[in-house]
């Protein structure tokens, strides 16, 4: 009997371990960022290679991401390639980070045209309020 309390004792222990390890929640889409979503030419606005190295396109599901969460400009930042789910006014989009925008405020993303319209809509707008989160 007692053999089996000490057993019981030490699996609780080793399921609270388990629950209380931390979790990185930016990592794992737990965080919810807030900003302003604008539209880039990536072919034309600084070049078809973003920040973070491949290739972009005006259709390509890419974005920039804002200045003070990228980073150092002169170097690749960590969330390079990360995807990210974002959601505007118009609809959800998923997307891939690949860019930094330098004039971005926390929380702002610079989308392709076709992530734009996904989740703001109208182009001619230039602006839409977004959420995001990584996923």
């Amino acid at each position: 009997m007692m053999r089996s309390n000490i057993l019981f004792v030490m699996m609780m222990m080793m399921v609270t371990l388990i629950v209380a390890a931390p979790i990185d929640l930016e990592k794992r889409g737990g965080k919810t960022y807030t900003g302003t979503g604008t539209w880039f030419l990536p072919a034309t606005e600084g070049g078809s290679t973003g920040a973070c190295g491949p290739k972009e396109g005006n259709n390509s599901p890419i974005v920039a991401l804002n200045h003070p969460q990228y980073g150092s400009l002169n170097k690749k930042s960590k969330y390079c390639g990360k995807k990210i789910r974002i959601t505007g006014p118009h609809g959800t989009a998923t997307a891939t980070i690949n860019d930094a925008c330098p004039e971005c405020k926390h929380g702002d993303l610079d989308l392709t045209p076709v992530l734009f319209k996904k989740v703001i809509g109208d182009m001619n707008k230039g602006v839409g309020k977004i959420k995001w989160s990584f996923i």
